[in-house]
């Protein structure tokens, strides 16, 4: 007897055909019910038990044999067999339900095959005749269509369901943000995480649909609705949620996507709407004066480039795209000219004489316009010339026009007409110094792109302009100095040079203009000189504080008490004036707190306009000898301070207690020659703090010269320590190594802090650089030296440095922990930048390129775990998880060695490359005997057009791991449409789970019996005793007798030989001790191992990935 799961094929004879329905339907019950159709098909008969109460089809089985079809279920059911013989006489002679209610039998009038088929909860069993030729019968078109359907509702359910948790895992919030411009309403739609819309429009309805489930809250447009929108709802629905917006006669709004989480609705205004919005020409040229005077000159932008006649030197790896034509209309007197450009562009619009410039920082071609009416009324002639990466438009105005540029969405608008739709924002100049206190300029354009050198060919000079993205920004005005013009623009910079060391560069969201030597800026450099040279009594920043100090306790408390006094019995003025008096007598005497206390109740009630900046400048003083520099820095980084010598004195004190160093050797630069009108105590917080930002900045000379002048004799014993240890670091700059160290020492043995902690740095750092450091005293010292000192940038130095000695001395957790914590507890910056760059490269070293060798397995995991973070993007992170992976394997850690591969697959792989990994993850998980685990991983990384290699590997797997977690009968059909020896040997071991011996000794049999010369290896002589077995089980002593006789010859010679000679003789007997004995050893083979071993030989794989044998022990 054949038995068949799912699916049977036996060969029979042939029929006529005849049609017939029978459809049965039961009363209910508390087993399945099942109706039975019985038809003639065109030379076949078919018979369809469908299952009612189900949406699929139970556990089954088919068996075929002496003209009687069997099939039995898992379970009872509930079916009336009609008279079969007159239902479908050519091919049935009786049907009948088995007793216990768990099959039903058919006899068969003639020999046929049996196909089956599945078709949800229907089962088809097809007779056919023998000798049927071709491919068996399909199922019905409309049982196909209807499994389709279900097939996708079930994908739309899904996709639901998908949605919803994801919705309740993100989150995701949408805010909507209202715009109002000159001709045009703008909603946008910001989502707090990626989504996906649509848009629609029917009549006058436009629908927004979004994909995430949620609501959005349209309170806030609903209450701000331009004249063309009346209405707007929100809805939610499994599939998403819509924003349907009800909008009067004939508008058509635009809807497009910025990128995956922000989204624009516009709405043009209707041309009244527009009149009304209009500003003038004269007041937008009014305005844009007094913002450009009000303010004067900030921003700016760099990146060198160079060009001769109308060229740029740019290059992009953007794709050059479809080339754009400019879409040209005229507006209520406005003629409109739009650039449609795919995604941003960087531009800069000007106008010199009647032409006007467009510069576009694109490769994509911009076509010449169709002539129209509305582009003959302003323009005799436009030209585009494409230079490299840069599309070059020239407009030559008939006529005097004003241009305003825009954006909208990805599209420039250049609006020309007779007045401004809108002025264009000022873009400002602003003067700052550069780190050797050299005057240059910056324009803040926001989003700078690139600057192009351009020579005009009607004027014939050459410009450097500078382009930027959106929000157009220009100069308002043209405005002069000594080295350059700035002139007028739409958008973006023009600077003309009038100095050939010229240079314009994009620095961050700014464009830079300088010179080697420093921009002359006449008008205000001299106000700074004149001020320098003033005598002290005639300099407004200036207070004497010499002459307010008072070393006698007693008399200053009087004194104090006296000024308190007088300061109370007076009003108005003279009360503003004793106060101020009081408060300068508290500094000059460094008691800062106090200090503050009065001035903060003048400034509150100050009413006399001539005291408020001499206020101003004594609340910066007094916090800066109260160690507060960020609140000194506010007051003293205002432009009214910036001209005035003695405000830029105590700046550089106050940015070298932030730690600005480079702006703080700038200030000292400019304001070191008026300190001796100063009281010793100021002379040296400046000549420290001097000191320091020249040390810091690596300016020797100026340490020197500023540490000369420091009065040693009047040091206190904090200050001595302070003052050796900058002595020690310029020795340690001139290359006199030791007296470095020697100075340094002498400030350790003070144990002065922080003056301590900075001594131990430097000696060690010296030590190293000098290789004679001993690493694990240096580590316990520094460890020491950082656990007491925190909060300035020498905390940072200190924890990079203790991170290179601990990996200098294999110490890495001490290194990965001193890093990390360093990373955590410090404030964003170049040093914790480059430590942390330096510790990753450390980690890459280690795990990538062997360093990890040295390190015991378990001590390798542990590490790489504690500090996954660090591993780097891109391929060389996924290799170093696999180098790590294959270590794994090798040690027999498999179950670690999957964990590692599948935080790839969760976290850095996509595509093919995770379908590859999964795929050896899979491996793993099945030779960790963790079936459960190796099909997530299938399942989770299926995707389509897989090579064929790829596609092969992952149903091997799959059909191996379905095996071993009991689910054979689905292996079996996987396997059914794979060929080869590694599946068939896959099918031997799903039929034997199933105990379906007869078909798996079979399978061996063919197997083993294609080549009779084929040497036979010890798996392939206990695959045919296995055999043997199966058909000692199975009562099949035709088979035996078959097997017996290819197989005995074979096996003579062999340690296997007497077992199969036993169980192949007529005397086996099931219950007899050799045949247990031989069943004992066929069920100890492990078949998983046997797999391993197989798949290692046929598969492409790593070696080291792959498990030669599995665990003895099943997965946790």
């Amino acid at each position: 007897m054949s038995e068949f799961v799912r699916r049977a094929s036996v060969p029979v004879r042939p029929i006529l055909a005849v049609l017939a329905w029978l459809a049965l339907a039961f009363a209910a019950t508390a087993d399945d019910r099942v109706q039975l159709q019985a038809t003639a098909e065109t030379g076949f008969g078919r018979l369809v038990l469908e299952f009612s109460t189900r949406l699929d089809l139970p556990g089954y089985k088919i068996n075929y044999d002496n003209n009687v079809l069997a099939v039995t279920f898992s379970g009872p059911v509930n079916m009336a067999m009609p008279d079969m013989a007159s239902t479908l006489p050519q091919y049935l002679t009786i049907g009948r339900v088995d007793p216990d209610g768990k099959g039903v039998r058919f006899g068969l009038r003639n020999p046929v095959t049996i196909h089956s088929m599945e078709a949800g909860e229907k089962l088809f069993i097809d007779l056919l005749p023998v000798g049927w030729q071709g491919l068996p019968p399909s199922l019905p078109p409309e049982v196909v269509a209807d499994l389709a359907r279900r097939a996708k509702n079930a994908e739309i359910l899904a996709e639901q369901r998908r949605k919803a948790e994801d919705a309740k895992a993100l989150n995701p919030r949408a805010t909507i943000h209202i715009g109002h411009n000159p001709t045009f309403y703008r909603a946008e739609f910001d989502w707090s995480t990626d989504t996906k819309a649509e848009f629609s429009q029917e009549g006058n309805t436009a629908t927004i649909t979004f994909d995430w489930p949620v609501a959005v809250d349209v309170a806030d447009l609903a209450a701000d609705m331009p004249a063309q929108i009346t209405a707007v709802t929100n809805s939610v629905s499994p599939a998403g949620s819509s924003v349907v917006l009800t909008l009067a006669d004939g508008v058509a709004p635009r809807f497009y996507a910025a990128d995956p989480q922000h989204f624009t609705f516009d709405v043009d205004l209707a041309p009244a709407e527009i009149d009304k919005n209009r500003v003038t020409a004269e007041v937008a040229a009014k305005r844009a004066e007094a913002e450009a005077a009000a303010e004067a000159a900030r921003q700016a932008q760099s990146q060198t480039s160079a060009s001769a006649e109308l060229q740029a030197t740019q290059g992009t790896d953007a794709p050059t795209g479809a080339a754009i034509t400019p879409k040209i209309d005229m507006v209520s007197g406005t003629v409109r000219m739009m650039f449609p450009f795919e995604r941003d562009t960087a531009s800069a619009v000007f106008r010199r004489g009647n032409t006007l410039w467009m510069l576009f920082d694109t490769p994509t071609q911009i076509n010449q316009p169709a002539q129209s009416p509305a582009l003959s009324s302003i323009a005799s002639a436009f030209e585009v010339t494409s230079a490299g990466e840069t599309q070059i438009v020239r407009v030559d105005l008939s006529t005097a026009k004003l241009a305003t540029l825009a954006s909208e969405g990805r599209s420039w608008v250049l609006s020309i007409g007779d007045v401004l739709l809108d002025a264009t924002e000022p873009l400002e100049m602003k003067r700052s110094r550069d780190q050797d206190g050299h005057f240059e300029m910056t324009a803040l354009l926001g989003k700078p792109y690139k600057v192009h050198s351009f020579r005009d060919p009607n004027v014939g000079d050459v410009l450097d302009i500078v382009t930027a993205y959106p929000p157009a920004r220009g100069t308002v005005r043209d405005l002069s100095y000594v080295d350059f013009d700035a002139l007028r623009s739409v958008h973006g910079l023009v600077v003309r040079p009038d100095n050939d060391e010229l240079k314009v560069s994009i620095v961050d969201d700014h464009a830079l203009i300088s010179s080697p030597d420093g921009l002359f800026l006449s008008d205000q450099n001299g106000p700074r000189a004149l001020d320098a040279g003033r005598a002290s009594e005639v300099r407004d920043s200036f207070v004497d504080f010499a002459a307010l100090k008072q070393d006698n306790p007693a008399v200053f408390s009087k004194h104090a008490e006296d000024l308190s006094e007088v300061a109370a019995s007076k009003e108005g003025q003279a009360r503003e004036v004793a106060r101020l008096t009081l408060a300068q007598y508290y500094i000059g005497n460094q008691f800062g707190p106090e200090a503050l206390g009065v001035l903060k109740v003048l400034e509150r009630d100050l009413k006399t306009d001539e005291l408020r900046k001499k206020v101003q400048l004594s609340t910066a003083i007094a916090d800066v000898i109260a160690y507060r520099p960020t609140d000194a820095l506010a007051i003293l980084n205002s432009p009214g301070f910036a001209d005035e010598v003695d405000a830029l004195m105590w700046r550089t004190i106050a940015r070298t207690a932030a730690h600005d160093y480079a702006g703080a050797r700038a200030d000292a630069l400019a304001s070191d020659a008026v300190i001796e009108n100063y009281p010793v105590w100021v002379q040296q917080k400046f000549l420290f703090a001097a000191t320091r930002a020249a040390l810091e900045t690596n300016d020797l000379a100026s340490a020197q010269k500023y540490l000369k002048l420091i009065t040693f004799a009047q040091l206190s014993p904090e200050d001595v320590t302070l003052y050796q240890l900058f002595q020690g670091r310029v020795a340690e700059s001139m290359g006199q190594t030791q007296q470095a160290l020697d100075t340094y020492g002498q400030v350790i043995a003070a144990d002065v802090r922080p003056t301590h902690a900075e001594a131990v740095f430097r000696t060690q750092l010296r030590l190293r650089q000098t290789g004679k450091i001993d690493l694990t005293k240096a580590t316990q010292t520094l460890a020491a030296e950082a656990i007491l000192w925190r909060g300035n940038p020498l905390e940072v130095d200190m924890d990079k440095l203790l991170a290179e000695l601990y990996f200098a001395n294999k110490d890495y957790r001490l290194g990965f922990e001193t890093a990390r914590d360093a990373a955590a507890h410090s404030p964003p910056s170049k040093p914790v930048d480059d430590l942390l760059t330096e510790t990753q490269q450390q980690f890459t070293d280690l795990f990538l390129n062997g360093g990890a060798s040295q390190l015991g397995d378990l001590d390798a995991l542990s590490l790489y775990y504690d500090f996954r973070e660090l591993t780097p993007a891109g391929a060389k992170g996924d290799e170093m998880i696999r180098n790590l992976a294959r270590r794994l394997v090798q040690v027999d850690l498999l179950g670690q060695a999957a964990d590692l591969l599948q935080y790839q697959i969760d976290n850095r792989l996509k595509g093919v490359a995770q379908a590859q990994v999964a795929a050896d993850l899979a491996l793993i998980r099945i030779a960790n005997r963790d079936p459960e685990g190796a099909l997530k991983a299938l399942n989770q990384t299926r995707m389509a057009n897989l090579s064929p290699t790829l596609e092969r590997q992952r149903r091997i797997l799959e059909a191996r791991a379905l095996i071993d977690a009991d689910r054979e009968d689905l292996a079996l059909d996987l396997l059914a449409r794979i060929d080869g020896r590694d599946a068939d040997l896959l099918k031997v071991d799903g039929y034997w789970k199933a105990k379906n011996y007869s078909a798996a000794s079979d399978l061996l049999e063919t197997i083993y019996s294609a080549d009779p010369t084929e040497p036979l290896n010890q798996d392939a002589r206990m695959n045919i005793v296995k055999a043997a077995v199966g058909l000692v089980l199975a009562n099949d002593p035709l088979g035996m007798s078959r097997l017996r006789a290819k197989f005995s010859e074979r096996l003579a010679q062999t340690p296997e030989g007497p077992m199969f000679a036993y169980i192949t003789s007529p005397d086996a007997q099931v219950t007899g001790l050799e045949f247990k004995a031989a069943a004992k050893a066929v069920a100890s083979i492990d078949t998983v191992t046997g797999f391993l071993n197989a798949y290692r030989k046929i598969y492409p794989v790593d070696p080291k990935i792959a498990p030669a044998e599995a665990s003895a022990k099943a997965a946790v």
